[in-house]
């Protein structure tokens, strides 16, 4: 049995796209090259900037992926089943 692969042109290609964009984008944010930049004696609210930085940038990466994974989701369910031929 075939499964449907989603083109990249598609909606759902687009949000994968995008998800794995925001893997690697994620991945490159928390990079020890840029994770340095963060790590100064400068503290918010008492809390070292680089803790701020690192917590903030994991945050940030699941709610952006909760929400891409929400309109995966919402988006498999409207989709007719693909025609068995």
């Amino acid at each position: 049995m075939r499964e449907h692969l989603s083109s990249p042109g598609t909606p759902d290609g687009r949000l994968t796209e995008r998800a794995f964009a925001l893997t690697l984008l994620t991945l490159f944010l928390l990079t020890p090259p840029i994770i340095t930049i963060f790590d100064v004696p400068i503290f918010v609210f008492g809390i070292p900037l680089l803790h701020v930085y690192c917590f903030s940038v994991w945050l940030v990466a699941i709610a952006i992926g909760g929400i891409l994974s929400a309109r995966m989701i919402s988006g498999e369910t409207n989709r007719p089943p693909p025609h068995s031929g």
